[in-house]
């Protein structure tokens, strides 16, 4: 990745993404190999924000809290959100084919543990309804579930399995689509704010902390500043951001084949590549005004090692490396915004569903086949912000 620098200063292009996140990047490889002239501007740099400080799981299963909710909205959401991810998946492992380096794709499958009777009958409702979608999951208990995953612990009573979860290593996977799309023709200005956004009829007008750029379409994948975005052609977007902490271990021998989750308690976490645990599952974090960024609480860092190591004891001897925390951004029903926003031509909404990473790269090429005028491979009016 080059920088342009402040003698180079864009002024038009067809296309403006807004955010330089995995979303973002994704949206601009595909518009870039397909002909569309783009660039991408971001006020830090690519991959800076949630993107960077993401865990790069691959979740296909619903998350438990999502299913157990009977609101309409999270329904719909869930019919919608299944088929999203498994093709999101798929489009990660084309992805992995074509980019210039090795971005750690591994799918050995995916593991939602239990420890109660209780957790285990919801665990298979849930993969009931999965495999009504075409996702195949198998509840396992007993001598299977020691021959899946003979690491979890004993209180671990049975898990849901689904082969297909897996995980990719985020902070080479967003640089190598960036690279892609360089290479494809985009063009990316890192260190942009976005200062105001104006509509003239006929495209737009981006003042931006280095300078205007005028331009037909713009996409708004900025992530947890992507309400902020939208706010300025008058559009509301309903989401919500929450700050989110993650933990690292040192790295060990071979431990943890799979993507690991707990139906009922707060745990996600895998094995990266050169050994070290990645343990998160949605524990707060706190938010400092002053600086804008997420920091790391005391209780959550005990709190998450604690649920890890009563799932894989063998965490135990591992010493803890490092802490961070990310904002999470969710919509009301957990899955994506995507498309052009009516009342607003030429604004398009770039927000993932609740398995940010896992989404990122359809919802990038779905808009792009809208923007391109190629036929999408899922109806977009599903994912319109109308819905709510």
């Amino acid at each position: 990745m080059t920088e342009r620098d402040e003698g180079d200063r864009l002024t038009e292009t067809d296309v403006l993404v807004v955010g330089g996140g995995v979303v973002g990047c994704c949206a601009a490889y595909y518009l870039a190999r397909w002909g569309v002239d783009v660039a991408v501007i971001d006020r830090d740099g690519i991959n800076g924000q949630a993107s960077g400080v993401n865990a790069g799981s691959l979740h296909l299963m619903t998350v438990s809290r999502f299913f157990k909710s009977r609101d309409p909205l999270w329904v719909a959401g869930r019919n919608r959100l299944l088929p999203l991810v498994k093709a999101a998946v798929e489009t990660w492992r084309e992805l992995a084919g074509e980019v210039d380096r090795d971005i750690e794709l591994v799918l050995d499958g995916g593991l939602m543990v239990a420890e109660t009777e209780g957790q285990l009958r919801m665990l298979e409702e849930k993969a009931e309804e999965e495999r009504s979608h075409g996702l195949n999951v198998d509840v396992v208990t007993g001598s299977d579930l020691g021959t899946i995953a003979p690491y979890v612990s004993d209180s671990v009573i049975g898990a849901a399995f689904c082969a297909k979860e897996g995980k990719v290593n985020p902070i080479l996977a967003t640089g190598a689509v960036a690279r892609g799309a360089e290479r494809a023709g985009a063009r990316f200005l890192q260190g942009t704010e976005l200062l105001a956004l104006e509509t003239d009829g006929a495209g737009f007008e981006a003042r931006t902390s280095r300078g205007d750029i005028r331009c037909h379409r713009v996409i708004d994948a900025a992530g947890a500043g992507a309400g902020a975005v939208a706010a300025m052609v008058g559009v509301r977007l309903p989401i919500e951001s929450h700050a989110r902490h993650m933990n690292v271990t040192e790295a060990a021998p071979p431990l943890i084949k799979h993507l690991v989750q707990h139906s009922d308690r707060m745990l996600s976490m895998k094995q990266a590549a050169r050994g070290n645990v990645v343990i998160g599952g949605g524990w707060p974090a706190a938010f400092d005004t002053a600086t804008g960024r997420p920091d790391v609480i005391k209780k959550s860092i005990k709190g998450n090692l604690g649920v890890a190591r009563s799932v894989v004891p063998g965490l135990g001897p591992l010493r803890l490396l490092r802490t961070w925390a990310g904002m999470l951004t969710l919509t009301p029903d957990g899955d994506a915004i995507l498309g052009e926003v009516p009342g607003v031509p030429g604004f398009y909404l770039a927000v993932p569903p609740n398995p940010g990473f896992t989404g990122a790269p359809i919802c990038g090429r779905l808009l792009a086949e809208r923007i391109a005028g190629k036929s999408t491979t899922f109806d977009l009016e599903a994912f319109s912000v109308e819905r709510f």
